[in-house]
């Protein structure tokens, strides 16, 4: 047996869910999606990293472009909550062929949304930089940069929601070697198109690109796995009769966490627009420190997407103990983890923030914002963790409410009062910020604990149901 034969059999297999030793299989199966989402994440960081060294205006593009790129992730994300919550729960309960269908009315609705995006970045890039605030120097590095990568969305669409359908099956060692190719490529080509290695200088347009070809090679290899005869979950094209039963499930799971997203997309696209009042190194500070935060909360995000596997196919094979103490052990793991990373940037977020950019004004502004942000990192992980876990269970809507008292009855107000009408000033938008995690944590943990997910499990249950 090679050594990939047995990792994927020590995490693949379905009792591994939904018996046997909780911490060592939570572990087991958060790993191979920790690293996987730090691949994915870092190809952001590496544009940025060589964007970096064509000045701030590029970086600021960037950051900018970014902010609109979330929106087409939110919806990719909602379609992929969905989908995962379905799955899981159908292979927790034996039902091997409704999971494939589930998983082949997902690729469809990923390819159609990826067509709306690049239609939306053929038509709007420019405009949509214009509405954030940018300058005329910022929107002529950032639109072609912006619409190469809308264009190109689908690529990610489709890979985002193929591994979801893997990792409710619990093969999560495939999506982090599938996103590890995508990297390798991202790594080789930025630098080549970024300065026209060999080929014409493109700039920021080059970074866009080199992400997209990325992303588009893993997306042929796990589409190619999904339709293999022998895969956990497996596509069916042939004889596909659309089912809107399915489709309607998945939208009830999918569009609360959609718009769950869409709340703290449209939230730092406010607080863009606040930042900017302070100066374009204040944007690119905080551009750099948003990518440096969604590096740092990978382990936050492996856990989580571990606990809703686990949620999910316990909740399918009617196990709520298992799926409650599952989901608590990952957010403990989790809250360790941020604990010791906030110490890390306490201690050293010059050193970190000047592998990125060496203007003196921008550091001193990402030194203060990353330690007023570290004192509250060991809050995320019962914020994003327990979410998760609430998602694997299909209950999405009151995370959403949470998430939108959180974002815009308090972070927002806040914001402004603090940056508008103290001597905080700058530093008032990042105490906001800040403070928003332990609110967010307190809320999430009383309605987990709660026990009112355990509703769509009864259901599930009771009625023998294929979908709720």
């Amino acid at each position: 047996m090679t050594i990939k034969e047995r990792f994927l059999s020590a995490i693949n297999r379905e009792k591994k869910i939904t018996s046997g030793n909780i911490p060592k299989n939570v572990f087991a199966l958060a790993m191979p999606l920790m690293i996987g989402a730090v691949l994915q994440t870092s190809q952001s960081l590496i544009d940025l990293f060589w964007v970096g060294k064509l000045g701030t205006e590029a970086i600021s593009a960037v950051a900018m472009s970014g902010t609109i790129i979330m929106f087409v992730f939110t919806i990719s994300l909602g379609l992929s909550i969905g989908t995962l919550s379905l799955v899981a729960r159908d292979i927790g309960a034996g039902r091997k062929d409704e999971a494939n269908v589930t998983a082949s009315h997902s690729v469809i609705v990923g390819l159609a949304l990826g067509v709306a995006a690049a239609l939306t970045g053929l038509l709007f890039s420019d405009i949509f930089l214009r509405l954030l605030g940018a300058d005329t120097d910022v929107i002529a590095a950032g639109n072609h940069y912006l619409r190469i990568m809308l264009m190109g969305s689908f690529t990610m669409i489709v890979l985002f929601t193929c591994n979801y359908v893997l990792q409710a099956a619990g093969d999560t060692f495939h999506p982090m070697l599938f996103l590890g190719l995508a990297n390798i490529f991202n790594i080789v080509l930025d630098p080549i198109f970024i300065f026209g290695i060999g080929v014409p200088k493109m700039g920021t347009s080059g970074a866009a690109l080199a992400t997209v070809l990325g992303q588009a090679i893993s997306m042929v290899l796990v589409l190619n796995l999904l339709l293999r005869k022998d895969a956990l979950v497996k596509l069916t094209y042939r004889g596909f009769r659309f089912r809107p039963d399915i489709l309607k499930d998945i939208v009830k799971i999918g569009v609360p966490a959609s718009l769950q997203m869409f709340l703290r997309t449209t939230m730092y696209i406010v607080l863009v627009s606040l930042v900017a009042g302070f100066g374009m190194k204040a944007v690119a500070a905080y551009g750099i420190i948003m990518r440096l935060q969604v590096v740092m909360l990978m382990p936050s995000f492996a856990l989580g997407g571990a606990a809703a596997t686990f949620m999910g196919q316990n909740v399918g094979a009617c196990k709520p103990g298992r799926a409650r103490t599952s989901v608590w052990t990952a957010t403990f793991f989790d809250s360790a983890i941020m604990l010791f990373l906030g110490v890390v940037f306490f201690i050293f977020p010059r050193a970190i923030l000047s592998v990125f950019n060496q203007d003196v004004r921008l550091l001193d502004i990402g030194v203060e914002f990353l330690r007023i942000s570290a004192f509250f990192y060991s809050f995320m992980g019962f914020g994003i963790v327990l979410n998760r876990g609430l998602r694997g269970a299909g209950d999405t809507f009151m995370p959403m409410l949470i998430t939108a008292f959180t974002l815009w009855a308090y972070t927002v107000p806040l914001a402004f009062y603090l940056s508008q009408n103290t001597v905080l000033g700058l530093k008032g938008i990042w105490w906001a910020m800040a403070t928003s995690h332990l609110v967010q944590a307190i809320l999430t943990i009383i309605w987990f604990e709660s026990g009112m997910w355990k509703r769509s499990m009864l259901r599930v249950c009771h009625e023998g149901a294929p979908h709720f």
